[in-house]
């Protein structure tokens, strides 16, 4: 004889459904052209141990600048922004963090002298703050230096 009664509805485990999150063809593929650029970089500046190749000959150089190349393309393709300020003139309203100042002879007005962190940006949201060392007027220096 076959038991047909139905367990109670507390008998039952009950697991929710699992959530399967579709992520976007242009994400997929920028992240499978960053690994593989990233691949063909390690081959050209390290040996098959890891360690730094002595001496890279110009045409591989020129190979990794433009392996470097599409991997800022393929991250530029999902909305991010890489700002890297070297060299420009400094205004304490950028989203920058100044992480050490030098006074410089010659300029008059603050510059960017090295970024040490660049800004980056995914969609207009910064995902990461910037950090940089900036040149300051001499004059500036020696003002404070009197006070």
């Amino acid at each position: 004889m076959i038991d047909a009664s139905f367990p109670a509805a507390g008998e039952i485990a009950r697991e929710p459904a699992p959530v399967v999150e579709r992520v976007p063809d242009s994400f997929v593929k920028a992240v499978i052209a960053i690994a593989t650029n990233a691949w063909r970089i390690r081959a050209k500046v390290a040996d098959s141990t890891g360690e730094s190749k002595e001496e890279i000959s110009k045409d591989d150089v020129k190979k990794v600048n433009r392996y470097l190349e599409t991997v800022f393309h393929a991250l530029s393709g999902i909305g991010m922004e890489i700002k890297d300020r070297t060299g420009e003139a400094f205004d304490y309203g950028l989203p920058e963090k100044v992480v050490t100042a030098q006074p410089q002879p010659g300029i008059n007005k603050e510059r960017i002298l090295e970024t040490l962190r660049p800004t980056i940006y995914w969609g207009n949201q910064i995902v990461q703050q910037g950090e940089v060392v900036i040149a300051t007027p001499e004059e500036s220096a020696k003002q404070e230096e009197s006070k």
